[in-house]
């Protein structure tokens, strides 16, 4: 037991530099206060206009950050097309790195997710990740994954199609 904890100790200071390594990145002061103790700790901060965290647990995976990112909510009258096209692109995004769409319990609001190794991770690995999710958040924003001739709430879209 004491390996474990030993290990998921040491992906938690691995953890508090990746963070302060994307600080510096980004031009913000190096966090020296210790963060509380507790199981789960995240970093939120807004960055390209989408709203982001990166979580680490020292019980679930402690090898493994999980960064999140909310890009917005699904609009009425189109959900079952969306949510359909997003259950196909999960099984795409699953395979390539274990990324995945769902839906924020609170709000509704469609959650980016992506599971990062903290041994393969830095603040440059990250600051490019979320970069990538930015752009891929704005594409959401502007085509709901939906093919063009699928995006008006009138029109449903054939499944097939959407492949």
């Amino acid at each position: 037991m004491g390996d474990s904890k030993d290990y998921a100790d040491a992906m938690r200071q691995r953890f508090l530099v990746v963070v302060n390594e994307l600080r510096a990145a980004l031009g913000y002061a190096i966090n020296e206060s210790d963060p509380e103790p507790g199981d789960e700790l995240v970093m939120e901060m807004m960055y390209g206009n989408f709203d982001f965290a990166v979580v680490h647990s020292l019980n679930h995976r402690p090898g493994t950050v999980l960064l999140e990112c909310q890009f917005g909510e699904v609009p009425a009258g189109r959900e079952e097309a969306i949510l359909q096209r997003l259950l196909q692109m999960n099984t795409a995004l699953g395979e390539l790195e274990g990324s995945a769409f769902c839906l924020d319990p609170g709000s509704g609001n469609l959650v980016y997710t992506l599971p990062m190794n903290l041994d393969r991770l830095d603040g440059d690995r990250l600051l490019r990740k979320m970069t990538e999710t930015v752009w891929h958040g704005r594409r959401w924003l502007e085509t709901r994954f939906l093919a063009e001739a699928h995006r008006s709430a009138e029109v449903l879209p054939d499944p097939v199609q959407l492949a």
